[in-house]
């Protein structure tokens, strides 16, 4: 699990309240220090929604024009599953000065 920057706390990320729509960084609960993920992770989330875009294009191939779309579209899925699974081990939090 990822730790807060400032406490070194463990933080279970989908228990965070979330800031709002427009702020960008997370508040920890044990020592409300802010903080956002690291540039590399940030990286690795444009080419997760890549992939999910991808993904998006090839359900719909696939259910408009048949199954000559099903290996390419069950590849991506593959690569959405293994992207999210492996994106979400390397999640690095990062302080952010207060506003």
């Amino acid at each position: 699990m990822p730790e807060c920057p400032h406490c070194n706390v463990s933080i279970e990320v989908r228990r965070l309240k979330h800031q709002g729509m427009f702020k960008s960084h997370r508040v920890c609960p044990e020592c409300e220090g802010h903080f956002t993920v690291d540039p590399k992770t940030k990286k690795r989330q444009a080419a997760f929604i890549v992939v999910a875009l991808i993904a998006l294009v090839l359900t719909f191939l696939l259910k408009t024009q048949g199954t000559k779309w099903l290996f390419p579209a069950l590849v991506i899925y593959a690569l959405f599953v293994g992207l999210l699974i492996w994106g979400n081990r390397l999640v690095y939090f990062v302080p952010v000065k207060r506003e």
